[in-house]
C-alpha cells in the first residue's frame, strides 16, 4: 500500500510554524480552546504552557481578575491556568437556564459567643470567623479564628484561634484582601473609650497557619470613611473649615510599620466638600495608584503621590486635583449598597440597581459605563431583592414553588451583572440546592454570607434557635454550608 506523505497533502506539524505565529493564533482563542489545543500534542502543549499566552488570557480575555487580583500577574502558570479556568467555567455554567451546584456540604459554626463576621480569604479554601466571648477573653473579649472547612473525609479540618487584645468592630465594609507579595491582609478597626479610632493591620498566614496583628495604629479624628487593598491603607476627615484631608500610608514587607505616611488635602468642587456621607476605594490595578471618592452627588479619582516633599506646613498640606470627575444626571446617585473594590459602584434610585463601573485608564476624559436592573417590586423586604452582591454576580433567594407544588426556601435565583443597559431581567439562572446529593439542613433563616469569585464558592450561614418559648434557656445553632460550582 503506497501512503502519501503528509505535506503533500497540505498538512504539516505544529513545529513547521515559528512559536510567535502560534501565539497570535492563541490570543484570539478562548480559556477552554487554549487548553484543548495544548491537549493535541506534545509541540501545542509546550506552546501553550508558555506565560505569555496566560498572561494574555488573563489581561485581555478576563480583565477582571487582573484589575481585582493584582497578585496573579506575579503568579506562576499553574496558577494563571488554574484561575482562568475556574473563571471560564464559572461563565458557562451562568449562561444555562439552571443551576445545580457540583458540590454542597455544611459544618456546624459552634463557638461560645456572639457572632460578628463571616469572610472568605481569597481562593476560598479559608474562613476568618470574628466573635466576642467573655468568658474567654474577659479583657477585651474579642476573638478572631481561621478555618479551613474538611470538604472531604480525607482532608481533615484546620483552624487557629487569636485572642485580640482589643475589641474590634463586626465586619462590615471590610474584607480579607492580597498584598502586593500575595499575602492575606485584613483592616480592623474599632473605638476606643477616649473617642479615638483604632486600626490594625492583620495577616492571615495560611500556611502554618497563624492570625498575627503586627500593627496597630490610631488616629484622634473624626474618620469619616476608610479603605485598604494591597499595600495602602487610607482614611479622611473633615476640618472643621469644610477642607477635606485624607492619610495615605503604605505598610511595608512586614506590615509592622509604614514605609510612606503623607497627608494630603484633596480638591472638592463646592457642595461635595463632605457634607454628604462619603466612601473610598483604592484602583491600584491601574498604570498609576489612585484614591476614588465616592458620595451621592459626585464621583472623583485622585492619582496617589509618590514623593511628598518633608518640610511642607501641616496645616497646608499638598493638594490633590482630581483627574476623573462623574456627576449624576438627575440630582443623587441615589443610595449607595455597596462598593466593589476595583470593580462598580453598586447604587439604588428610582426602583433601579446600578453598577457604576468607572473607567479610570480610558483614553477618553471622564469614561464610565452604567448597567441597571429592575427588580419587581423594588424593596428590601421583598423575596426578590438581591442579598448578595458582588463584581460580576448577583444573590437573592426566591420563594418559589417546586415541582411538588410547595415553596422550596432553598432556591436561589442568579444572575451575572453584564447585562445591557435598560434591559430587564429577574433571573437567568436558577439555582436549586435541593437536587444535590448532600440533603440541606433544616433551618429557620438563612443568610448568603459570602461569595469567593477565584474558587466558585458560595458561603451561606444558617441559624437555627431551641427553646425559643423560654428566652432564659435560648441557645443558637449556627450552621455553614459551602455551595462549590465548579
Amino acid at each position: 500500500m503506497f501512503v502519501v506523505p503528509a505535506s503533500q497533502h497540505g498538512v504539516y506539524s505544529p513545529s513547521k510554524f515559528v512559536v510567535d505565529v502560534w501565539l497570535v493564533i492563541m490570543r484570539y482563542l478562548s480559556v477552554l480552546d487554549i487548553i484543548r489545543l495544548g491537549s493535541t500534542c506534545r509541540t501545542l502543549h509546550e506552546f501553550a504552557s508558555l506565560r505569555h499566552v496566560w498572561r494574555d488570557a488573563l489581561r485581555f480575555q478576563h480583565c477582571f481578575l487582573d484589575q481585582s487580583y493584582p497578585h496573579l500577574r506575579s503568579s506562576t502558570v499553574e496558577d494563571i491556568r488554574h484561575q482562568l479556568k475556574t473563571a471560564a467555567r464559572l461563565d458557562h455554567i451562568w449562561t444555562l437556564p439552571s443551576i445545580v451546584p457540583k458540590r454542597l456540604y455544611t459544618f456546624p459554626l459552634d463557638f461560645p459567643g456572639v457572632f460578628q463576621g463571616l469572610k472568605f480569604i481569597p481562593g476560598g479554601t479559608w474562613l476568618v470567623l470574628l466573635f466576642h466571648c467573655r468568658n474567654l477573653n474577659p479583657s477585651r473579649h474579642s476573638n478572631l479564628c481561621l478555618i479551613k472547612p474538611s470538604t472531604r473525609a480525607e482532608f481533615p479540618a484546620a483552624s487557629t484561634t487569636l485572642q485580640s487584645e482589643i475589641c474590634w468592630l463586626p465586619f462590615d465594609q471590610d474584607s480579607p484582601y492580597k498584598s502586593s507579595r500575595g499575602d492575606d491582609l485584613m483592616l480592623l478597626r474599632t473605638k476606643c473609650n477616649d473617642g479615638s479610632n483604632a486600626f490594625g493591620i492583620m495577616h492571615l498566614n495560611t500556611k502554618i497557619p497563624s492570625i498575627t496583628i503586627p500593627l496597630v495604629f490610631r488616629t484622634n479624628v473624626f474618620v469619616r470613611n476608610y479603605a485598604a487593598a494591597g499595600d495602602y491603607v487610607v482614611y479622611g476627615w473633615i476640618t472643621s473649615d469644610r477642607r477635606h484631608f485624607l492619610r495615605i500610608m503604605q505598610v511595608n514587607e512586614n506590615y509592622d510599620s509604614f514605609r510612606m505616611d503623607v497627608t494630603v488635602e484633596i480638591d472638592c468642587p463646592k457642595g461635595h466638600d463632605g457634607k454628604l456621607r462619603i466612601r473610598y476605594d483604592l484602583r491600584l490595578s491601574g498604570r498609576v495608584p489612585c484614591i476614588l471618592l465616592v458620595s451621592t452627588r459626585l464621583m472623583t479619582a485622585y492619582n496617589i503621590p509618590s514623593t511628598v516633599p518633608n518640610d511642607f506646613d501641616e496645616n497646608a498640606p499638598p493638594l490633590l486635583t482630581p483627574f476623573w470627575q462623574l456627576r449624576p444626571a438627575a440630582a443623587t446617585f441615589g443610595r449607595f449598597v455597596k462598593i466593589i473594590h476595583e470593580g462598580a459602584i453598586v447604587s439604588l434610585y428610582e426602583g433601579q440597581i446600578r453598577f457604576i463601573r468607572p473607567d479610570l485608564d480610558a483614553s477618553e476624559p471622564n469614561a464610565y459605563v452604567i448597567e441597571k436592573y429592575n427588580f419587581e417590586p423594588p424593596r428590601p423586604q421583598s423575596s426578590q431583592w438581591p442579598c448578595l452582591f458582588a463584581a460580576q454576580r448577583i444573590f437573592w433567594l426566591s420563594s418559589l414553588p417546586n415541582q411538588k407544588g410547595t415553596t422550596c426556601p432553598w432556591q436561589m435565583a442568579i444572575e451575572t451583572t453584564a447585562v445591557p443597559e435598560n434591559d430587564h431581567r429577574e433571573g437567568r439562572a436558577l439555582m436549586d440546592l435541593q437536587e444535590t446529593h448532600s440533603s440541606a439542613p433544616s433551618a429557620t433563616t438563612r443568610i448568603v454570607q459570602d461569595w469567593d469569585e477565584l474558587s466558585g464558592r458560595l458561603c451561606i450561614r444558617s441559624v437555627q434557635s431551641r427553646f425559643t418559648q423560654y428566652p432564659r434557656c435560648r441557645r443558637t445553632v449556627w450552621r455553614v454550608t459551602l455551595v462549590d460550582f465548579v
